[in-house]
């Protein structure tokens, strides 16, 4: 039996920027064949006449110039390929879930017990693929794999709420000039990246004029990060001055006298 994934996920920036040459009737139109799609494993059948009767008997041409736009074909009927890799990626995770729930509680243990503690399991979890999708669909820049940012995600604790974390990110990544440069989600979560407050690039000198900054990432020195935007040179002055221990610097594989 299939697995029913209840939650739909969708990227709202992404949605609109593919949907921008659309009407109004046109984007319901689409928006009402993914949700059917989403129900029954991504894919819409082959048949007008079904695809009509799910769509409110729309007009055949907006029809065939939605699927035309959005979709592929396949033995099994229409399909989005973005919407399939994210229904694949959330079935995968959750039978990963699922093996590692039951290998976890082993045959052994008292039915009754098995049965909370596996419903206590699912439900965090679940929630917490949840929580991730929704950070990920509100990210203005999605630097790095998905499914490795939510394995770092998923083992995190005490960590913000989501809004919080959304908006720590964003001032992360607005604090650098190019975005290039801007970390891996992942590594930012993994170093706690929400708990460093980002810095002005560039600070006045006495005469007003805009100097650079050499210390902007100084809070992630001190843990032992740096990011390409950093320099040898910026990072061995912080640790001349006593700011950067000697421990930091090896982590840093920067060596110093």
């Amino acid at each position: 039996m299939a697995q029913k994934i209840w939650k739909m996920g969708i990227s709202p920036d992404n949605f609109i920027a593919d949907t921008v040459n659309l009407t109004n009737e046109e984007l319901g139109l689409y928006f009402r064949l993914l949700c059917y799609a989403w129900k029954n494993e991504a894919t819409l059948p082959n048949d007008m006449d079904r695809l009509k009767r799910i769509v409110q008997n729309a007009d055949e041409k907006m029809i065939n110039y939605i699927l035309a736009t959005y979709f592929r074909t396949d033995d099994k009927g229409y399909y989005s390929k973005a919407q399939r890799e994210e229904l694949g990626w959330v079935q995968e995770r959750t039978e990963k879930l699922r093996k590692a729930s039951n290998k976890r509680w082993g045959k052994d243990i008292q039915m009754d017990n098995q049965m909370d503690s596996s419903h206590s399991n699912s439900h965090n979890n679940s929630n917490n693929i949840d929580i991730f999708n929704n950070i990920w669909s509100k990210l203005t820049y999605k630097t790095g794999n998905k499914q490795q940012a939510f394995k770092v995600f998923d083992k995190l604790k005490d960590i913000p709420e989501p809004d919080v974390l959304v908006d720590k990110w964003e001032k992360f990544c607005s604090s650098h000039d190019d975005k290039k440069f801007i970390q891996h989600f992942r590594t930012w979560l993994n170093n706690k990246g929400w708990e460093n407050e980002p810095q002005k690039q560039e600070i006045k000198n006495e005469f007003g004029i805009m100097t650079r900054d050499p210390f902007t990432n100084l809070s992630s020195w001190q843990k032992g990060f740096r990011t390409l935007n950093d320099t040898d040179q910026d990072i061995v002055e912080a640790y001349r001055q006593g700011k950067v221990s000697k421990e930091a610097m090896d982590k840093m594989s920067i060596s110093v006298k």
